[in-house]
C-alpha cells in the first residue's frame, strides 16, 4: 500500500484525467492549487490551505465520470453485459472505461437490470465498492478505493462495535445513553437490512462478500456521502453521491464551504477567508455529538446542536388518554431539551401531564394554538423537568466515575461514551439554574 502522501498524488492524477487524455473537455477537472491534504491523528484526512483563499473562490470541481453514485454504478455494472442497454438520457454522458474480463466482470455479466434497479443507493454502492476493491488495479476507481478510511479509523461507531463484535462489546453498548443506544439499535438494523437484501437478491454477489468486508463499504458511504438527487430514487435516502477530494472536507457547525451541483459535476466554492495552514470545513447538518457518534463516528469537541433527548422518561408518565391527545395533535414522541432550554414539544407534553381530560382542556388547546404563553402549566413543568434532568444528572455521574482496566481501544470508546455523557451533563446543568 502506497503512503498517503503518494496515494492523494494519485488520486489528484486520476481526477485530472492524467489517465485518458481523450476525454472531453467537459469532463475537465479542477482542484485549485491552493489546496493540500493532510493527515491528521485525531480528525483523519482533511483539506487545508496551501495560501491565502478568498471568500467565493473556486476550490474544487469534480465532473460527473467521478462521482459515485447509484447512476455510474449501473452504468460501470451493466456495461459487462451485453444483452443490456441503458436508454434513459441521465445515462448518456456518463463515461465508462472498457471492460475488463477478470473474476468480478464476469461475476457483473450474470447480473440482470431488473435485480439491480431493486436495490437502494446504501446496497448498490455498498456491494460495488467491495468487489472494486477485490479488484486492485484493474478497476478503474482504485486511486479513490485506497484513499477510504480503513475500518479501524471508524471504530469509534456503535455500529462497528457490534458487528465485529468488538472487545468488551456489550460493555460499551450498555455504556451509552439511553437515546444513544436507541440509535445505534437503529444504525445496526439498517446495515443488516442491506446486507440481507444483497445477500437475497443477488445470491451470486452475496457468495463473495463478507459481512465484515460490507460492514467497510458500508460504513465508508455512511460517513462519506453528499447530498445529490439521483433520477432512480426511490426514497429521500437514495438521494447521495460518494465525491472523490471534496469527502476530505471534514463538519464543522457551520458551513465554510459552499457545494453546487450541476451537468457539469460538483462544485466547491469557500464562503469565507482562509489563511495558509487552515482547515477547510463543510457542514454535513445540524447534527448533535450523539448523532455524530453513531452514523459516523466522531464527535466535536464544542457542538451547539447538542441536546438531550427525554422521551423515554416522559412516555412512561403518560395516561393512555394523554397518549391519545398527544397523538392526534401530533405531539407524542421526541422530547428534548438543549442548553436554549426545552423544545416547545416537551412544554406541550408535560403540560397535557397536568390535564386529567386533555381533550376536553380548554386552556391547554389555546396553549398549543399559541393563543396563551401556558403560564398556568409553568410551575409544575418546571418541577417535573427538573427530576428528570437530576436523574440524568445522577446517571451521568455515575457513568463518568466508572473505572477499569481496559485495552487502548475500548478505552477510546469508553471516552467517546464519556463525552456524550459529558455533555448532558453540561446541558441539564445550565437547564436547571434557568
Amino acid at each position: 500500500m502506497l503512503n498517503i502522501n503518494e496515494r492523494v498524488d494519485s488520486l489528484i492524477q486520476w481526477i485530472n484525467n492524467a489517465h485518458n487524455a481523450s476525454l472531453k473537455l467537459s469532463n475537465a477537472s479542477y482542484i485549485s492549487p491552493k489546496l493540500i491534504v493532510k493527515h491528521s491523528d485525531d480528525s483523519g484526512r482533511g483539506l487545508y490551505a496551501a495560501d491565502s483563499i478568498g471568500a467565493n473562490e473556486r476550490l474544487v470541481r469534480i465532473p460527473p465520470l467521478f462521482l459515485m453514485n447509484f447512476t455510474t454504478v449501473l452504468a460501470h455494472i451493466t456495461k459487462h453485459n451485453p444483452e443490456i442497454t441503458l436508454t434513459e438520457p441521465y445515462y448518456a454522458n456518463i463515461y465508462v472505461p472498457p471492460t475488463v474480463d477478470d473474476s468480478v466482470g464476469k461475476l457483473y455479466s450474470k447480473l440482470n437490470l431488473s435485480s439491480l434497479l431493486e436495490l437502494l443507493s446504501f446496497q448498490l454502492l455498498a456491494m460495488f465498492l467491495v468487489l472494486e476493491r477485490s479488484r486492485g488495479t484493474l478497476s478503474y476507481w482504485k486511486p479513490f478505493i485506497d484513499m477510504q478510511p480503513e475500518i479501524s479509523e471508524l471504530g469509534l461507531a456503535p455500529v462497528i462495535w457490534k458487528v465485529l463484535d468488538v472487545a468488551n462489546c456489550d460493555l460499551l453498548w450498555r455504556m451509552l445513553p439511553r437515546s444513544a443506544r436507541k440509535h445505534a439499535e437503529a444504525v445496526v438494523a439498517r446495515f443488516d437490512k442491506d446486507y440481507l437484501t444483497i445477500q437475497q437478491k443477488l445470491p451470486l454477489v452475496g457468495q463473495q462478500i463478507s459481512r465484515n468486508n460490507f460492514l467497510w463499504a458500508w460504513m465508508c458511504i455512511n460517513s462519506r456521502c453528499l447530498y445529490m438527487e439521483i433520477p432512480q430514487a426511490k426514497d429521500a435516502s437514495d438521494n447521495f453521491t460518494l465525491a472523490p477530494y471534496v469527502d476530505f472536507l471534514n463538519h464543522l457547525n457551520d458551513d465554510q464551504c459552499g457545494i453546487k451541483i450541476d451537468t457539469l459535476g460538483f462544485h466547491v466554492m469557500t464562503s469565507c477567508k482562509y489563511l495558509p495552514g487552515e482547515e477547510l470545513y463543510f457542514s454535513y447538518g445540524p447534527h448533535s455529538n450523539e448523532f455524530l457518534l453513531c452514523e459516523y463516528g466522531f464527535m466535536l469537541p464544542e457542538n451547539k446542536w447538542n441536546y438531550i433527548d427525554i422521551t423515554d422518561f416522559i412516555i412512561p408518565m403518560l395516561r393512555p388518554a394523554h397518549v391519545e391527545f398527544l397523538k392526534i395533535w401530533g405531539y407524542y414522541g421526541e422530547y428534548t431539551v438543549n442548553k436554549s432550554g426545552m423544545s416547545f414539544r416537551t412544554e406541550i407534553a408535560l403540560a397535557t401531564l397536568q390535564e386529567t381530560s386533555p381533550q376536553d382542556s380548554r386552556r391547554l388547546k389555546v396553549f398549543i394554538d399559541g393563543i396563551s404563553d401556558g403560564q398556568v402549566y409553568s410551575h409544575r413543568l418546571r418541577d417535573l423537568l427538573r427530576k428528570i434532568l437530576q436523574k440524568l444528572i445522577n446517571d451521568s455521574e455515575r457513568k463518568l466515575s466508572s473505572q477499569g482496566e481496559y485495552d487502548e481501544e475500548t478505552l477510546r470508546r469508553i471516552t467517546a461514551v464519556q463525552s456524550l455523557f459529558k455533555d448532558i451533563q453540561e446541558i441539564s446543568l445550565i437547564a436547571l439554574s434557568e
